[in-house]
């Protein structure tokens, strides 16, 4: 059986289905990969892939989107999958046209999250893209078995607006997080010893720690710095730690001007591609999030669970999949600074406290989001296979 996957960007691509291709790959499928070239093409080819480099981009252009479509009729066509994943909205649309143009006969989609395009607080600017969108998906959609989602109000979100009937949708809660690999004792104390250092924190530190793919306004980067001002001055031992990478071409993204305008003293804003985040997530002593992204279930969220550390996060799509409240963390309301600063002081002042919601998102993440558990249900209720 030939199965394609394809995705926008190679390093999403290897660390967010690096378990799911895995899986595929041990039961003997013939597996592809489609991809814009990157440096992860070696990484995805050593878990026992074809690479098939297709040049694409984030955003919305018409003439490059035309031409991605031709590109992956083209393969599609010569290829003759037996079933292609697409992921990400651009995906989801021109991928699942043309593979049905090309003759695929099954094909499946992944949504995490409904993405940027449909974030209310951009309404009047994406209004006539949003319309398309919900245009090109209903006709992709109709094209499709199967749909995943992440999160139950994305679901609905497409039920309701007739996108997608009810019995082509499948919920299952992120894509899952490798429990081995994240960890409480995933990271050695001389690893920690190192970013410690690298980051200039002294040895009795603690840390808030922010983790994004990309730094915009709408995964809370507002709120975070906020609320940090807020508590800088009474707690002088903490230190607050966001990891963002920039966004460039986006009317979302933070201009650097306001960190270097607004960043309190002991912020720490890494602003490049890190590929030791566990290491982040383990040196840190709580984990907030206070974003009001149209997420899937934030990975780093996951990340976070599996590593035994409380959660701050909104009680927003997505993100409050991963709290259980009074158990492993706290929901806050979006765009709400003053409650995030109040709960991190709850668990700033309770070293207990940050103790025992640690241990329950461990077992949270055992329970419910387990790599192996999520791709066993993809395989078998996305893809139909037994």
């Amino acid at each position: 059986m030939k199965i394609a996957l394809s995705y926008v960007d190679g390093w999403a691509f290897y660390h967010f289905r690096k378990g799911l291709i895995q899986e595929l790959v041990r039961r003997g499928f013939h597996v592809s990969v489609i991809v814009s070239p990157s440096d992860f093409d070696r990484k995805l080819e050593a878990l026992g892939v074809r690479v098939i480099p297709v040049p694409m981009e984030r955003f919305f252009s018409p003439a490059r989107d035309l031409l991605l479509f031709w590109r992956l009729y083209q393969v599609f066509r010569s290829e003759r999958f037996d079933l292609v994943h697409n992921n990400t909205i651009k995906l989801n649309i021109y991928g699942t046209v043309a593979a049905a143009l090309a003759g695929i006969r099954r094909r499946v989609c992944l949504v995490s999250g409904l993405g940027f395009v449909f974030a209310p607080y951009l309404s009047r600017q994406m209004g006539l893209l949003r319309f398309f969108s919900l245009w090109l998906y209903k006709l992709a959609m109709a094209l499709s078995q199967k749909t995943w989602f992440q999160n139950p109000d994305d679901f609905a979100f497409f039920v309701e607006h007739e996108i997608i009937p009810p019995h082509k949708g499948v919920v299952i809660r992120s894509g899952g997080v490798n429990l081995e690999e994240f960890s409480p004792e995933a990271v050695d104390r001389e690893t920690l010893a190192a970013l410690r250092q690298e980051l200039g924190l002294p040895s009795n530190a603690s840390c808030v720690l922010m983790a994004t793919a990309r730094l915009i306004w709408s995964k809370g980067v507002r709120e975070f710095v906020e609320a940090a001002f807020r508590l800088e001055a009474r707690y002088p031992d903490w230190y607050f730690v966001m990891v963002s990478p920039r966004e460039l071409g986006s009317p979302d993204s933070v201009p650097q001007e306001y960190l270097e305008a607004h960043r309190p003293a002991r912020f720490i804003h890494i602003d490049t591609l890190r590929h030791d985040i566990h290491s982040f997530v383990a040196l840190s002593d709580i984990m907030a999030l206070p974003s009001y992204y149209p997420e899937g279930v934030p990975r780093g969220l996951l990340e976070g669970l599996a590593m035994a550390k409380p959660i701050i996060t909104t009680d927003h799509p997505g993100c409050r999949e991963v709290v259980e409240e009074g158990k492993n963390g706290y929901l806050i309301p979006i765009c709400d600074s003053e409650t995030l600063a109040n709960r991190l002081a709850v668990l700033m002042d309770d070293p207990g406290k940050r103790a025992e919601f640690g241990k329950y998102s461990r077992m949270k993440a055992q329970r419910e989001f387990g790599e192996a558990l999520v791709v066993e249900r993809i395989i078998r209720e996305v893809y139909e296979i037994n």
